[in-house]
């Protein structure tokens, strides 16, 4: 059972951290609860999502299901003069999957629980 079980998504409280999301080699997939590939479940209610400007490729994510070079969201890049984010309401960082083209490219997340 979830830490976050009967409460509501509508309120956003006071607690939750961050995580960063290492794109391993081939297959260059992998699953957001940690960077060993989701093997640890970490309950949330929100999340933002974005890549630094570092990153060679553009990096994507889906719910639930692997991701490729052709299903999912891109996840927007940070820049020097706006920083836009990918926000989602999610129970758990375990049901993101990612996908990347190129080892170690990065996906930073800040989740709310």
């Amino acid at each position: 059972m979830s830490d976050l079980s009967n409460t509501s998504l509508d309120l956003v409280p006071m607690t939750g951290s961050s995580n960063r999301v290492t794109i391993p080699a081939t297959p260059f997939q992998i699953r957001g609860g940690t960077s060993t590939g989701g093997a640890t479940s970490v309950p949330c209610k929100k999340v933002w999502m974005s890549c630094p400007s570092t990153n060679t490729t553009e990096v994507r994510v889906t719910i639930g299901t692997d991701c490729t070079n052709t299903t999912g969201i891109k996840i927007p890049e940070q820049s020097t003069e706006t920083d836009i984010y990918l926000h989602l309401a999610i129970d758990d960082l375990n049901r993101l999957y990612f996908y990347g083209a190129t080892e170690n490219d990065v996906v930073d997340i800040l989740y709310t629980k």
